[in-house]
């Protein structure tokens, strides 16, 4: 939450209205302070001004006048008769007039004393603050509207966020297209355009392969009816295995292309080791030789995996072994939790994550067959159903771990390695 853009944004307008409302409190309250100061010494002025028409023979309708003319006026409010009396203090023996200026509760007044008369007078005009008052309330809405205007511009994100993620997990039918005209609006609708360009080539892409392996299947469906008709039965049976072959080669791909697609839907149970071993050997056409070069010391240990996927990581990583190892031979064992594939020969050359870029090629094999797709594929089938595999080199021997798949009760599977 605290990393959230919305909550910076709202505790930049919090504060930002904070620094406003108390700059206008202050600077409010310092006029007042101000006017009062100004008024205080007016009025000092109008007093010193009656006592200088006092001191020229000026009588008390001349005063009267004079301060009416400057807007005051007479007060009998209850709240002065304490003031009255608290100022009605002659000297003995006056009988002239006397002008006093009195400041009670913030406000100021002009006291006109006889020896039988004691007047009181408010001035009529009064400052007013209600200007400051709307500018502050008019800042207040002010900022609470352009807060209110960014909130509604990045409220879209949320909306861009949950369809982009959407878009990770392999959903491609989302429409990102937002009608705001802003920078927001932009990367939305170039998104939803890039999406719709990603689709198209998808599309074209999956339409592209089906038909080829549509296309392939038509010649191999021949090719097997033809080789039926052969009447060498050597001759039938390797033109049958070979056939045989492509069509699984073909299914295979079709998995692999489903699996790249995100389309793939995982079919996780259990199943032997044996039955597992003697499925690749049949893909490998191992079944078919003379000698088998694999051996396989645990085979009723139990396998959790997506058979089919799983078998094809298998494949692959038995035909390597075979091929590249220094006798032809491949030993494959179990602990508690992995698939422990292995055989003689020399260190991997390059790290192991190399391997697993697609059309890799080992540049210290000069006769390097295949396209380098082998440990690609292996790492996608494996990396599909979360399991992770690891290599090791002891005592000029190959180990290929596939860790996790094995069932084991109460055993704990280590996490995937990033």
């Amino acid at each position: 939450m605290k990393t959230s853009i919305f909550f910076k944004i709202a505790i930049l307008f919090l504060f930002a209205l904070f620094s406003f409302f108390a700059f206008s409190f202050y600077f409010i309250k310092s006029q007042i302070e101000y006017e009062d100061n100004q008024s205080e010494i007016k009025y000092r002025q109008f007093t010193a001004t009656i006592n200088q028409i006092l001191a020229h023979n000026g009588n008390i309708e001349l005063i009267e006048k004079y301060l009416k003319d400057l807007g005051f006026k007479t007060t009998s409010e209850a709240k002065i008769k304490e003031v009255l009396l608290n100022y009605k203090k002659f000297p003995a023996g006056f009988n002239g007039l006397l002008a006093k200026t009195i400041k009670q509760n913030n406000e100021i007044f002009i006291l006109l004393e006889t020896q039988d008369k004691v007047t009181l007078y408010k001035d009529t005009f009064k400052t007013s603050y209600q200007n400051y008052y709307l500018i502050t309330f008019a800042g207040i809405l002010l900022l609470t509207f352009l807060f209110a205007l960014v909130i509604k511009s990045l409220l879209p994100l949320k909306r861009l966020r949950q369809q982009i993620r959407y878009f990770s997990n392999g959903k491609l039918n989302i429409n990102c297209k937002i009608n705001q005209q802003d920078e927001i609006g932009e990367l939305a609708n170039e998104f939803n355009n890039a999406i719709k360009k990603i689709a198209a080539l998808n599309e074209s892409r999956t339409l592209f392969l089906r038909s080829i392996m549509h296309e392939l299947k038509t010649p191999i469906t021949k090719g097997r009816i033809t080789a039926e008709m052969v009447e060498n039965p050597l001759q039938k049976e390797r033109l049958s295995s070979a056939f045989e072959r492509l069509n699984t080669l073909i299914n295979q791909f079709a998995k692999i292309e489903q699996l790249s697609s995100q389309s793939y839907k995982l079919n996780k149970r259990e199943f032997l080791v044996d039955e597992l071993i003697e499925c690749t050997k049949k893909m490998l056409l191992i079944d078919k030789m003379s000698t088998d070069p694999i051996t396989l010391l645990s085979p009723n240990d139990l396998i959790k995996a997506d058979f089919d996927l799983f078998a094809i990581a298998v494949k692959n990583l038995l035909d390597n072994a075979i091929k590249y190892g220094s006798d032809g031979k491949v030993l494959i064992n179990t602990d508690k939790y992995s698939l422990i594939i292995s055989n003689k020969g020399n260190p991997l050359k390059m790290d192991f994550k190399e391997y697993f870029r697609p059309y890799f090629k080992d540049s210290t094999k000069v006769n390097s067959e295949g396209f380098g797709l082998g440990m690609y594929i292996i790492k996608n089938t494996l990396d599909a159903q979360n399991f992770n595999i690891t290599y090791e080199h002891q005592d000029d021997t190959n180990y290929f771990i596939i860790h996790g798949c094995i069932v084991e009760n109460f055993c704990v599977v280590p996490e995937k390695s990033k």
